[in-house]
């Protein structure tokens, strides 16, 4: 199995993970706080959204792992301010998940791990945007953000 797939894949299993760790392990820290679930949800709704709007910007280029299967640099849509939304309405996702499920564990999960993963994925697509495209993708990391604006 090649590096890029086992990426991806460890980083679907953490998603997933973290999905279940935050239905069954929740914490008597968290629980007390009422308006969480609500504004779980809320950025849980949201970051399918953006999830979703990135899928559609990329249409049939989604369909790839690493390396691009389009030979046009997708720069439209959410993809015109961030690198990688798809990853970013991931995150933005799995950690309203974990709030809404009032779960810590959920949490500490998702920024130990499902984080790190899709940094690391979205690190390695870097790499074979920057081979397939050169000034183009130079120019255009130029002008965007690598995947959580307007830190990174």
């Amino acid at each position: 199995m090649k590096r890029e797939n086992l990426v991806a894949l460890c980083h679907a299993l953490t998603g997933v993970a973290v999905m279940v760790i935050s239905y069954y392990v929740k914490s008597d820290f968290l629980t007390p706080i009422d308006f969480l679930k609500p504004l779980g949800f809320a950025i849980f709704v949201l970051g399918m959204m953006f999830f979703t709007l990135s899928v559609a910007s990329l249409r049939a280029a989604f369909l790839g792992n690493v390396e691009p299967v389009t030979e046009t640099l997708i720069t439209s849509g959410p993809y015109k301010y961030v690198r990688h939304p798809v990853y970013l309405g991931m995150v933005i996702t799995v950690l309203g998940l974990s709030l809404g499920m009032k779960s810590l564990w959920g949490l500490i999960c998702s920024i130990l791990f499902f984080v790190p993963l899709g940094v690391y994925r979205a690190k390695l697509e870097e790499k074979a945007m920057a081979e397939a495209f050169g000034d183009e993708w130079n120019d255009y990391v130029g002008r965007t953000y690598f995947m959580f604006p307007p830190i990174y």
